[in-house]
Parts: C-alpha cells; structure tokens; sequence
C-alpha cells in the first residue's frame, strides 16, 4: 500500500512545476534578452493586432468543406478543439472567409482602417463566431508561437540589500553600473510602473531607427530560413514603424534618457518585459462592450499616487496621465462591440476617426491603439439605421466591412446544433432518432425564398417555377434532384445550384400592426432561428414526467410556436410558390417535413428488416455506368471471368432503364453520362456520388423494391408492436422466417447497432410511437 503523500511534499511539487513553466515561457525578461527574440523571429514579436490575429487563424490551420455555393475553406479555430469543442460554430464558413480576408487586407495595406461588423437576423451565430475568435486567442497567446510581450518601469531601492544597486545621492550611473534591474526581487525595488496600455518593447527602440533595424533583421532571418513563407510576405505596419509611447512611457524614457545623459542602454535597465496573455475574463487585450451610455475610455492625472513618491524627482515630478476603459483594455487584441447600432450613434461615432487614425483623444492625452475592431448588429437595426440616419450610415459605411451572418441553409450542418449543444442540457431525456434532423430541416424550410426563374437559362425555367421548399432544401444539403425530372434537366439544376444559393431577392416586407416591416433580401434573413428552434426542444422535453422527445412530441410544439406570430413576423409573410412561407396545412412545409420523417422512419425499420441494401443498388448501378460508358462509345469491354473481350449487356441496362425511367428515350445513356460530367466539374478530385447525382433514379429503384415488399414490411410492423406491448397473441402468425425477421429488427432498432455499425437508438416508447405513426400513414 502507497504511503500517504505529506502536504508539504504536495506544495513543494506544484511549486516546482510552476516554476518549470515560469521559466519555460520566458514570463520575464530583460529589455537585453527580449531584443534577441526580436532579431531571431521579427516577424513575430513586431507583429501588429491585425498580423497577430491573421496568424492565430493560420496557427489553427483549415480544411475544405463543401457547402451549396461550393467548396470552401473552414477556418480549423471555429472548431474550438483547443477547448475540447465546446461552443464550436456550426457552418458560416463565407463570414469565416470574410472575415480573413477582411483581417488579410488590414495585414496588406499595413494597418486595421475599418471596423469588421458581423450582421444578420436574431439568432444566427454572429456572437458565437467572436466568442470563439477571442477564446481560440486566448489560447494562442499561450503558445510559442503566440508569444506577446509588454514591459514595466523598474527603479531600485536606494538602499538596496545587494549593496552595488542604488540611487545613491549621486547620479545613477555611478552606482548602477551594466547591470538590469529587470530581475530584482521585490525587496530591492522602491517602484514598478507598469502600462495599462501595453505598450510593446519594441516602441522603446527610437523611431528612426526601427526600420532599417526591422529591414534588416527581416532580411537575416530570412537568410537563415528561406522557406519561411511568413518571412517572405512580411509587412512591416504602420504601428511596428511609427507606434509611439503612451504620454506616461515616453515622460519617464525621455527624463531617463536625460539623466543618463543620452545613454540607451542605461535606460534599458530600467525595463523589465514581460509576457502578455489574452484574457477575456482579466479584460487583457479581449474586450466585449455591451450597449451603454457610457465612454469607452478616459484618462486621468497619476502623478499624486502613492507609487509615483519614490520616483526620483526627475522622474516622479513631471504631469502624467493614466487611461482606462474598454479601447484601454482591449488594445494589442480584439474589441468586439455587441449590437453596436443599439447605441446612441453619439456614443460610437469616434470610431469614423478612430478606425481611420488608430487614435482617440481624450481629455488630457491622445490615446494610440493596435486593436482590431469588430461588433456585430442585427439586421433589422442596420436597416433602420441605413433608412433614417442615411447622411450618418454613409459616413460610417466606408469605415465598415459589412460581413453578412445569416441564418443556415443547409439543414444537414445545423442538426450538428441540436444534436451537440442540447443533448448536453437535456441530460436524462431521450431525443429519439430522427428529431434533431427534422428539427432542422423545419426550420431551414422557413428561410428559403422561391427562386426567380427569369434569372436562370429557359431549360430551367419551368423546372424551378415547380421546386418545392423541400426540394431546395434538399439541394442544398444533398445535391438531390426532384423526381420527375429528364436527365438533361436534373444536370441543369445542379449546375445552378450555386447561382441559387448567392441568389438575391426584394426586400421580403411583411405588414403589422398597422405598419409595413422589412424582413430583409437574401436568403437566410429571417425565419425560425437556432435559438428559437432550440426553445421548442427544451419545450418539447419540459412537460412533467416526459422521458422522451418523439418527432410528433416535437411538432406539437412547433405548432404553438407557430402561434406566436405576434413575436415573429416572419410567419406572416404571404404566401409564396409552391408552398414557400406557407407553415401549416396541406402542402405547408410543416406537412412536407412531417411526411420526410415518416420515410425516413420507413427506411429505417426496412433496413433494420434487412430488406434495404444501399450497396446492393450502388454496385449494380456502378456496374451500369460501366456497360453505359462502353455502349456509347461503341466499345467491347473486357470480362473478367472469362478474360475475353465482349459487347455490353443490352438487356441488363435496359432492364435497368425501365425501372429508373419507363419514359427514357433514345438520348437517355448519353444524358446520363453527361449528367456525371457537370457533377465533376464541381467535385473535382472526387469519386462520383452516384446516389446523390442520381437521387432521382436511386428513388425509384428503392420504390420499385419497397412495392414488392410493402406486404412483408407490414406485418413486420404489427409484430414488432406485439412484441413491445408483450402480447404473444397473433390473428395473422407469421412463417418462422418473417418471425425471426422481426425479432432481428426490434432488437436492431433498440440496441442501436447492427455488426458495429452505430445507428440512432430508440427506446421501446420512441419506438412504439414511431411504428404506431408509420403504420397509420403508410400501411
């Protein structure tokens, strides 16, 4: 048995540690040590707020993804892996980009010019996206590669215990000799004077001579590491170039510099640097200002305190200014300014200088700032503001990049939501398969707009005038095509599926209460937000004594969130073609959402029955293409069986044919291989996706099959309900085949694994109330 560890041996351990990692991030430094970091890595520590913040996106890294418009980079930060995913953003991968590039630009052009301001309607992510920017900079700031640093005035005490450093009576260059005092224990200082500015140290190297200093040690590093590409596009900014002293750093360097007789390094010794991390709970370099009516920051008279009366008079007697508030504390990172246009326009109309200049000033001095700024607005305030305050907006929109967050589209990226965050708050309640998805295909269909089809070619034009707010949800997520469709006319309507998805529309306006209201004019601009639809969930699991949260559950809830227009006035638009904005009813989205979880629950118990083989259908219709590819080239393909060269089989692919289009025509094959020519163009690099190109034919292959066995899936069904009320009673026994058939699925369905493949588990109740619905709709 261990003997008990003793708690001084506890103490000492975590001291060491401590002081282990103290002094592996190099917490202080002489101004001496620090300069050699600069001279070894420029690139890093003469960084301004906009390279640093560039960096902390690329130090994450990205990866592609592909969203209907295309594929895009998603920025690795959002992710939030560096806090075990918490509070990760789902989607918005263009306001990610937007936002780089906008970060990118200021990095270019050498210094932050305008304010990034996040914009969309209530709900859609934009607090979450800058939550995520600061928390992933807080964590680069502990890294190497994220290392920041700022410094601190340090005077020796007079009398000194290390009896070499003092002030002496006589002037301190006799006494302190080539020492720093940067590493002095607490009882051989008399002061520190530390910056709530956080100046960096490189403003202490004189402005004349920083450039070719920076130049040349750019050029040097470069030499030692040519395949640096970071050194190669460097940009040395304005504030790396010309960033001056606060009013209170550069009384106290100029007194030193005078009573040192002009001598620098004597100065230096006076400077302890030290490591600086991001912080938004300390409010160091990560501010977030709430809409107030008081200044974002003052200064103030110091020379009075208390730490200024040990300073030698040279020093300590001269007029100095502190400053504090939100652009104090933020400067050297990130301020964020939540729903800005909220605000009195008088209490954030210094950003028209502050963006342009980099300086506020205030009552006694000019503040200098190397922050990035950003905010964010809802979009019904930045209308207003644009209609009723235009002379304002227009001064203020060149100082603005505008980066749009709207709602998602893609219903597939935003059950990511339901199934991550709320899962977490509804500990002890079963959401039964298929709700998170349902869930956001509802709320996805109440965004999307009906296209325009005078703005697509004729081919398409009597195609989309028919596409249902389910079909265009489809093809944004999935690349599906409504059935019905000719192949040439499904090909078109893929390839215009990223012309849909930019598509812009009339400003959506809606009248209540006597008045006409702007919705907005993209899509995504209104509709059920993430923040709404997950107050219908938690709604759906409140009620006392639920267990569980069933699809149907879900929609009558949905239903008295309907209600709720008054709150909503989205839900009064009128009525749009096939059944866009139309929420309740026959052909409503509601019903059309409705009536996809009843397929999907109906796939679902097939394949738990064995009787749905998607690799089945996958390999003959690969094996079709095949014999379509050589058949309209006019080629014999070769037969592995028998080794020979042979014709294709032509009662194979027209049996085939027959079942996906009984209409197909003489241009059918050809259509056909076409159709997989535009999905590449857009997928390059990618294997075809056969089912989502042809969903359209994979349906009706898997309708044709269901047919055979809809009688088998039925009494399937009924026994599987026997056996969950424990009634062995049958009027219809089934053969022992079939019976087993259905023992397999019930136990498939509820232990939510078949031969380690993880599915979406169902609780006997879930389960119950989802074979008692299906069978009621279906059989």
């Amino acid at each position: 048995m261990d003997e008990p560890v003793s708690a001084k041996t506890r103490i000492e351990a975590l001291a060491a540690a401590v002081a282990q990692e103290f002094e592996s991030t190099r917490r202080v430094l002489s101004f001496e040590e620090w300069f050699e970091l600069l001279c070894d890595q420029p690139h890093v520590h003469a960084r301004n707020a906009a390279q640093y913040l560039r960096d902390c996106f690329d130090f994450y890294g990205r990866r592609d993804v592909r969203i209907p418009s295309g594929k895009v980079s998603r920025f690795k930060l959002f992710d939030c892996e560096f806090d075990g995913g918490s509070g990760r953003l789902v989607g918005q991968e263009p306001a990610q980009n937007a936002f780089y590039e906008a970060l990118d630009s200021f990095v270019r052009i050498g210094r932050v010019n305008k304010l990034l301001l996040l914009h969309g309607p209530n709900g859609s992510a934009k607090t979450t996206f800058l939550d995520a920017v600061m928390r992933a900079l807080e964590a680069y700031s502990e890294t190497d590669g994220g290392a920041l640093y700022r410094f601190s005035w340090v005077f020796p005490s007079k009398t000194s215990k290390s009896g070499g450093i003092g002030f002496g009576s006589g002037p301190w260059s006799a006494a302190i000799g080539e020492a720093t005092f940067a590493k002095l224990g607490a009882e051989a200082i008399d002061a520190k004077l530390s910056d709530e500015n956080k100046d960096p140290p490189l403003y202490l190297i004189p402005m004349s001579e920083r450039a070719a200093l920076l130049e040349s040690q750019l050029r040097a590093a470069q030499a030692r590491d040519p395949q640096d590409g970071k050194l190669e596009h460097f940009v040395i900014s304005e504030a790396a170039l010309r960033g001056d002293l606060s009013q209170r750093n550069r009384r106290i360097f100029d007194a030193l510099l005078n009573i040192y007789q002009g001598d620098l390094r004597k100065v230096y010794q006076h400077v302890q640097v030290e490591r600086l991390f991001l912080s938004r709970q300390y409010r160091s370099g990560l501010v977030t200002v709430e809409p107030k009516q008081t200044a974002d920051a003052r200064s103030f008279p110091v020379t009075g305190d208390r730490a200024y009366a040990s300073l030698p008079p040279a020093v300590g007697g001269q007029v100095l200014f502190a400053c504090q508030g939100d652009l104090v504390d933020a400067n050297r990172g990130l301020i964020n300014f939540s729903d800005l246009l909220k605000r009195p326009y008088e209490h954030y109309k210094y950003l028209l200088t502050a963006t342009e200049s980099g300086q506020v000033a205030l009552e006694h001095v000019v503040l200098a700032l190397d922050v990035v700024f950003s905010g964010s607005a809802n979009d019904l305030n930045l209308l207003e503001f644009r209609a009723l305050r235009s002379g304002e907006y227009q001064s203020l929109r060149g100082r603005l990049e505008l980066i749009p967050v709207p709602y998602l589209l893609d219903y597939r990226v935003e059950r990511k939501v339901y199934q991550e965050q709320v899962g977490d708050v509804l500990r002890g309640i079963h959401i039964a398969p298929h709700v998170p998805r349902i869930l956001a295909l509802w709320g996805v269909m109440t965004r999307l707009r009906p296209p325009n089809p005078a703005e697509y070619s004729p081919k398409l034009q009597a195609v989309l005038s028919r596409l249902g707010p389910l079909d265009k949800a489809d093809l944004y997520a999935y690349g599906r095509v409504p059935a019905g469709l000719t192949s040439d006319e499904a090909r078109e309507l893929l390839l215009a599926v990223p012309q849909m998805h930019q598509e812009r529309f009339p400003q959506a306006v809606v009248r209540a209460e006597g008045a006409e209201h702007l919705l907005g004019d993209y899509e995504g601009s209104f509709g059920a937000s993430v923040r709404d639809l997950k107050r219908v969930l938690l709604a759906a699991a409140s009620e006392p004594g639920t267990t569980c949260v069933t699809v149907p559950r879900l929609f009558k809830e949905l239903r008295k969130f309907m209600g709720d227009a008054l709150n909503h006035r989205w839900m009064l638009l009128p009525k749009a073609a096939s059944g866009f904005h139309l929420l309740d009813g026959e052909g409503s989205i509601t019903a059309a959402a409705w009536n996809y979880w009843l397929s999907a629950s109906d796939w679902e118990v097939r394949e738990a029955m064995g009787l749905v083989d998607e690799a089945r259908y996958l390999e003959v219709f690969k094996k079709y293409v095949v014999h379509v590819k050589h058949a309209v080239k006019r080629e014999k393909m070769f037969d592995p069986v028998t080794g020979n060269l042979r014709d294709p089989d032509e009662k194979f692919m027209q049996g085939l044919e027959k079942t996906m289009d009984p209409k197909a025509g003489p241009h059918f094959r050809t259509d056909l291989l076409s159709r997989i020519g535009a999905w590449a163009l857009s997928h390059p690099d990618e294997e075809p996706a056969y089912a989502e190109i042809f969903a359209d034919y994979f349906y009706r292959l898997r309708d044709d099959y269901y047919r055979q066995q809809k009688g088998v899936v039925a009494r399937g069904i009924q026994r599987m309900l026997e056996l969950l009320a424990d009634d062995r009673r049958a009027d219809n026994p089934l053969a022992p085949q079939e019976e087993q058939v259905a023992r397999r699925a019930l136990e498939i369905l509820l232990g939510g694994h078949d031969g380690g493949i993880k599915r979406e588990r169902h609780t006997r109740e879930t389960l119950r109330e989802t074979l008692v619905q299906l069978s009621k709709a279906r059989y």
